[in-house]
């Protein structure tokens, strides 16, 4: 599917946009929703968000490295990330960025949905176009759905939104600088200074900092 987001005076629209096109069921959006693109079935809607900058995949391709790299010395937790769907509730499927699934627990069946099981951490970075989605919507929904950890990374302020999962709802504190710990995964914890630098560091140096600590 090509689309090309346009005004009234059918002139391209630059700034940050999100398609919404409703009238779909959950059955026609896994036939009919492009594989090619990043979209999401939220009660009835297709969402699809303007594309990501260079940073942003940098840095999703920097946190799954290091959260497969740990998890993969552990023999334990699963990584999965977008294009992966989640089905978040019965009528809503998201598409994390990157999440992972607890030690010892697999989806449900081979299908294109991965269900039937609780992800221990969600990760999500903002963008201009879904940053109200991913610190609103997203959060209730992650909160419902039972994720233990969910972070929100927002590059624009080097913020990353830290929410652990009480009594009545996420707990969210913001980090700029210094460890950030995933109470779900035992031992795993990044620096959030770590995200905003430019060049991002090594891996493999977090990595091991990571594990050594």
């Amino acid at each position: 599917m090509r689309l090309l987001v346009c005004d009234e005076k059918r002139l391209p629209i630059e700034q940050p946009w999100v398609i919404r096109l409703p009238g779909w069921t959950e059955e026609q959006f896994l036939r009919d929703a492009p594989e090619k693109r990043f979209c999401e079935f939220v009660r009835g809607e297709v969402i699809m968000p303007a594309p990501v900058n260079w940073r942003h995949q940098a840095v999703c391709g920097f946190l799954s490295c290091l959260a497969c790299g740990y998890c993969a010395n552990r023999g334990r937790e699963m990584v999965l990330s977008g294009p992966a769907a989640l089905h978040v509730a019965p009528d809503v499927i998201r598409e994390p960025d990157i999440f992972v699934l607890p030690a010892g627990q697999q989806p449900v069946g081979d299908g294109v949905l991965v269900e039937g099981v609780v992800p221990a951490l969600i990760v999500e970075i903002l963008s201009p176009s879904t940053r109200t989605i991913d610190l609103a919507d997203k959060a209730r929904e992650y909160a419902d759905m039972g994720v233990p950890d969910y972070w929100a990374v927002d590059l624009a302020a080097c913020r990353l939104h830290a929410h652990r999962l009480g009594d009545d709802g996420y707990d969210v504190s913001i980090h700029d600088q210094g460890r950030v710990r995933c109470g779900s995964i035992p031992g795993f914890w990044i620096d959030a200074g770590w995200l905003w630098r430019q060049p991002l560091p090594s891996e493999p140096e977090c990595l091991k900092e990571i594990e050594g600590a």
